[in-house]
């Protein structure tokens, strides 16, 4: 994008806020409280109540209903004022449900159940993408928006997907479209998913294409909280800010529920970098801590740190508050307040970062829907898996300071990959053809792979292989066996030492055997599982037998492949062992990480270079014990060492310049006390002192 493009604007991160505001707000709230809120909080960006089942405008289409509290032309009046303020406003769509009665009046609007009956969400029914209103209306309401309103800065369609639908338009285009009738409710097949994604891709880019055909400038961003339905790399082309959740509730949405887990932020704006770079996602922040209660506050610990995650990585953030800001449970608002000054403050910070990654890890999108997370974004219940192996691998990376960015399948591309010394594959247990032979050429040219689990056991829709995908690592998986009460056997040293010497680990979960003994350079071999586990019997005898460790070179590279689940047994258990393990092969490989510290995994370091230096943050993820983030823990007195040559250190919370000293390639700081999170700009001489 010319950086003359009227979306030129898109390119630039961008402090956004979002008031959900309940309809009852349109009586008492004042378009200037709501100014000044979003001015409250440092933002220059917001989303407004808009269109779809409710409006906030004084409509002349009967497919809208008009928000009965509202005085005047409310969105109206809101971007007058916004734009005096030179805040960009999106107008939120809400397309996907109507009003309760609507369905008498539009019968064939709506979703109907397989008994046909209307089908509903949060007691609303449910319009078919197929239908009417999706077709015709829908741009209708575009097309009086944009003619009233030429000020708005693009759209927000919310909770966008295609829903099941069996009514008779619906059962007659699928039949067509995949040869088969629409699924019943417990049924997934690749076919039907495969017409719900491209079904939906192809909407929004036909929205698209008309909403700049009137505005060259509006921005289209597609958003729904698990992107149930999504071809997440097409529906990145059709956006042109890429939306997407990162709210860590508490408790999580009871109807599709998201993932719990402190690398979300960071896992939705690698994966939106990956997919759209240079373009910074735009990333929703709940402030309520329950989702099926929103009108309870989220806990300040836990809100500011999502919402420094993703500033870190270069994302833009939307805190979205339930109503106002004052509302009876406004615990959050002084954690907001104080985070939203200190990104204004220092906004050219978190402008032009670039990565300093030389690992990737894979999310496999064909793993998550055809494996067996059976297209959850929360994973597989029992926490098996792409989506626990993918969490767990990138936790250890984020906890042994190893910057990584992600590549994203299926639609592997070679000069993405050869952009790592080092590409970690967890549990892609489904994979293509084609992205298969990505792999084997990457390898073959003198790059680096680290499989686990059932490597490349399908295709990309879930069907068993009969044949290797790979010729870097030419086996199949085989028959899981169950390796509880096993141990594996350290035979390098190098493995060995990061464990404290130690000769064995212990091994649980499903083992696969794809090469059986092996070769004489593989380790990690399974002893056991032993059936008798009386402390009289307990004696780890023998050398070892299958592999858990097995490496091949291929052309200039070297594949290693890992047959068991060491990233979903770190997620949910944190194995201590299984770190280090880990570690020792990426640093072997990849070499050393960058950042070092005297500091737990309860601090999280994030590494960026940026035009004028290098910004590092610190995060504070502490927690009580066997519990989530809830509540903040100071931390105190660690040091951090950052591999670089600049000799400034500038806190950016109060511009102070920090005691630093040098050994060797490494700058060293002290942290004496860690609260939120500290965030550091490393710069070069008296120049680079001044220009920060």
């Amino acid at each position: 994008m010319s950086v003359t493009s009227p979306l030129a604007w898109t390119k630039r991160p961008l402090r956004f806020f979002q008031h959900l505001l309940r309809e009852s707000d349109g009586a008492k709230s004042s378009i200037g409280q709501l100014i000044g809120e979003i001015r409250s909080v440092g933002a220059n960006a917001c989303i407004v109540m808009g269109g779809g089942f409710s409006a906030w405008y004084p409509t002349r289409l009967s497919s809208q209903t008009i928000n009965p509290h509202l005085k005047d032309d409310f969105l109206g009046d809101f971007l007058k004022a916004a734009k005096a303020e030179d805040i960009r406003v999106l107008v939120r769509m809400d397309i996907s449900k109507g009003r309760e009665g609507m369905e008498e009046k539009h019968p064939d609007w709506f979703v109907r159940r397989p008994d046909g009956a209307v089908s509903s969400t949060w007691a609303m029914p449910q319009i078919c993408a197929t239908g009417p209103f999706w077709q015709t209306q829908v741009f209708s309401i575009l097309d009086e928006i944009l003619g009233r309103y030429p000020a708005a800065d693009g759209f927000f369609f919310n909770y966008l997907h295609v829903p099941r639908c069996h009514c008779e338009r619906c059962r007659g285009i699928v039949e067509v479209a995949t040869g088969k009738p629409v699924l019943q409710p417990d049924r997934r097949e690749p076919a039907y998913e495969a017409w719900r994604q491209g079904f939906l891709a192809d909407y929004m880019g036909r929205v698209r294409r008309h909403v700049q055909g009137r505005n060259p400038g509006a921005a289209i961003v597609p958003y729904h909280h698990v992107h149930d339905g999504w071809d997440i790399r097409r529906m990145a082309e059709v956006s042109d800010i890429i939306g997407s959740q990162v709210s860590n509730p508490v408790m999580p949405n009871p109807i599709d529920p998201q993932p719990i887990w402190n690398l979300w932020a960071a896992e939705e704006t690698l994966t939106a970098r990956a997919l759209k770079p240079g373009q910074p996602p735009l990333l929703i922040q709940t402030t309520s801590e329950v989702f099926a209660s929103r009108q309870s506050a989220m806990p300040e610990a836990r809100l500011v740190h999502n919402l420094i995650q993703a500033a870190a990585h270069g994302a833009s953030t939307a805190p979205a508050v339930n109503g106002l800001l004052d509302d009876e449970d406004a615990r959050f608002v002084p954690g907001l307040r104080k985070f939203g000054a200190y990104i204004e403050k220092n906004a050219r910070w978190y402008e032009g970062l670039a990565s300093l990654a030389r690992i990737a890890v894979l999310r496999s999108e064909d793993s998550r829907l055809w494996g067996e997370d059976a297209g959850r974004m929360a994973g597989a219940p029992d926490g098996s898996g792409h989506v626990a192996e993918f969490r767990g691998v990138c936790e250890m990376l984020s906890d042994l300071r190893h910057p990584f960015d992600i590549v994203v399948s299926p639609g592997l591309e070679l000069a993405d990959l050869q952009r790592f010394d080092l590409v970690l594959l967890p549990a892609a247990s489904c994979l293509s053809d084609a992205d298969a032979a990505i792999i084997d050429a990457y390898v073959e040219r003198g790059g680096k792979i680290i499989a686990t689990a059932d490597l490349a056991a399908a295709n990309e829709t879930g069907q068993g292989r009969n044949a290797p995908a790979l010729r870097c690592l030419p086996a199949l998986p085989g028959k899981a066996w169950s390796a509880v009460g096993a141990y594996f056997a350290l035979g390098r040293a190098d493995l060995r030492k990061v464990v404290g010497g130690i000769r064995h680990v212990p091994a649980a979960g499903p083992f696969w055997a794809p090469f059986n003994e092996g070769e004489t350079q593989d380790d990690l071999r399974i002893i056991g599982p032993f059936a008798n586990n009386a402390p009289e019997f307990t004696t780890v005898e023998g050398s070892g037998k299958e592999p858990g460790l097995i490496e091949r070179r291929f052309g200039k590279g070297l594949a290693t492949w890992l047959p068991w689940r060491i990233g979903a047994l770190y997620h949910r258990y944190s194995m201590p062992e299984y770190r280090p393990i880990l570690g020792a092969l990426v640093e072997s490989q990849a070499g050393a990480p960058p950042v070092h510290t005297t500091a737990s995994s309860g601090v999280e370091t994030i590494l960026y270079g940026h035009p004028d230096g290098m910004v590092l943050h610190l995060l504070n993820a502490a927690a009580p014990q066997t519990k989530g983030l809830t509540e903040l823990t100071p931390l105190a007195g660690f040091e951090v060492a950052v591999e670089t040559d600049v000799e400034i250190a500038l806190s950016l919370h109060d511009d102070t310049e920090l005691p630093v000293t040098r050994a060797g390639k490494m700058m060293v700081l002290r942290i004496e006390r860690l609260d939120h999170f500290a965030a550091v700009a490393l710069v070069k001489g008296q120049a680079g002192r001044k220009k920060a």
